[in-house]
């Protein structure tokens, strides 16, 4: 999910099973500058409210969040992931876990307090810009990766079938990039393709 950005209102779905604390809550955050688009007093049916809604941040405080929450979760974390803060009395240290890989950005065993959930939200917010980033420059180290592996399978196919030096091989791979408008690495997978299948006679 893209982050707001600095001059728009961070849009707050809160999701609050105590009645007056919530009221309370959001009209904290909205004298902080948020904007509460959804204030729910329970989390039955939290992944259609989510996407009917697309708040940027998930402020949940409820007294037993179940199974079928951290489900919801899970995926919103997987297609559009957002920060997601819990307060929570639930000490388990497998449901803890749990809540973090389903995409909670910050768990807190506490009640939540109107007078301190600015900062909360702010480090959240920090929390889970961090991540992304974080989770972006692995995606993208994993891709270089398997493109470089790609390309160096492609290289020895060329150098083994046609008796040819590294460097024509990738020589070889760059024409073949440039006259089919390819990548490298689609390139390379063009090459894999053909050379790499098994000939009839060694079937």
């Amino acid at each position: 999910m893209t982050p707001p950005s600095v001059r728009d209102p961070i849009r707050i779905m809160l999701v609050d099973d105590h009645v007056e604390r919530s009221a309370s809550v959001e009209e904290k955050l909205r004298d902080s500058g948020f904007e509460v688009i959804s204030r729910l007093p329970s989390a039955t049916g939290l992944l259609f409210q989510i996407e009917q809604h697309q708040p940027d941040l998930v402020l949940i405080d409820i007294q037993s969040p179940g199974r079928d929450v951290l489900e919801s979760l899970s995926v919103v974390n997987h297609h559009n992931p957002r920060p997601v803060v819990m307060f929570s009395h639930e000490e388990d240290p497998a449901f803890i876990e749990q809540a973090v890989d389903a995409g909670v950005t910050a768990y807190l065993m506490d009640e939540l307090n109107p007078d301190r959930v600015k900062p909360v939200i702010d480090l959240a917010i920090a929390q889970f810009k961090s991540y992304q980033s974080l989770r972006r420059a692995l995606d993208d180290a994993r891709t270089k990766l398997a493109s470089q592996s790609v390309i160096e399978e492609a290289k020895q196919l060329l150098m083994d079938q046609r008796g040819i030096s590294e460097d024509k091989a990738h020589k070889t791979l760059r024409t073949l990039s440039m006259d089919t408008n390819q990548s490298l690495p689609e390139a390379a997978r063009s090459v894999i393709n053909i050379l790499g299948k098994p000939s009839r006679s060694a079937r």
